[in-house]
């Protein structure tokens, strides 16, 4: 008589899962740092001429292969003076990223903002927002219209091209932004800058930008 003692079926089952698990974590073990590579990868693929707008290299400022080491504070930012220790490499203005706040999320309202809030409603305001909010939408994969201009006939343009992009579910927010020069229109992602006087401005240069950019990554979440 076979006197080897009786295995239940789910001890079995059980043991296979267990081997096959440990199987599948030393084949990955083993594999090069892939995650690594892929954040090298689109690293390098963010600094492409390819792309519309001028790439700021946020990764030398902030570190991370994003700039993402960039943090939430609870203070003013000057990004202007955000530059690598040899002053070479700097933010722009108005801002691609870097510190930003994000003590709760904004009301619709500026007005109502509680301090240091970010980032505000993806949306088309005539009321300024402070550039540290309007980062953080930057963060979270939004590109941001920032404008200086009283010339209507171009901002009710660009508000017409927005609108319909919102109403998609497209992340995307339209200010007022004094700290630039008069006369003046800059479209911004996260890294990412096109700025250009109200004479540069073209329908095509706008939609480009956005379509190119919008949700390209998101540097909270990578």
């Amino acid at each position: 008589m076979n006197n080897i003692p009786w295995i239940p079926l789910a001890v079995v089952a059980g043991v296979a899962a267990v081997v096959a698990l440990i199987g599948y974590v030393i084949w990955q073990s083993g594999k090069p740092g892939e995650d690594a590579n892929a954040a090298a990868i689109a690293a390098e693929a963010d600094s492409s001429t390819t792309l519309p707008g001028e790439w700021v290299n946020l990764p030398e400022i902030y570190g991370g292969a994003y700039g993402d080491d960039a943090k939430h504070v609870e203070r003013a930012v000057d990004y202007e003076t955000d530059c690598t220790d040899d002053g070479t490499t700097c933010n722009s203005n108005p801002p691609v990223g870097g510190n930003h706040w994000g003590s709760a999320a904004c009301p619709r309202d500026p007005d109502d903002a509680t301090p240091f809030c970010g980032p505000p409603p993806w949306g088309i305001y005539r009321e300024v927002w402070p550039a540290e909010s309007l980062v953080h939408g930057m963060e979270h994969g939004g590109v941001v219209v920032w404008y200086n201009t009283d010339n209507t006939q171009v901002r009710d343009e660009i508000e017409d091209i927005i609108k319909p992009m919102l109403d998609r579910g497209d992340l995307l927010i339209m200010a007022p932004y004094e700290d630039m020069a008069d006369n003046t229109i800059a479209v911004t992602a996260w890294s990412r800058i096109d700025k250009f006087s109200v004479t540069d401005y073209s329908k095509d240069r706008v939609e480009e930008f956005i379509g190119a950019h919008k949700r390209r990554f998101n540097p909270e979440d990578i």
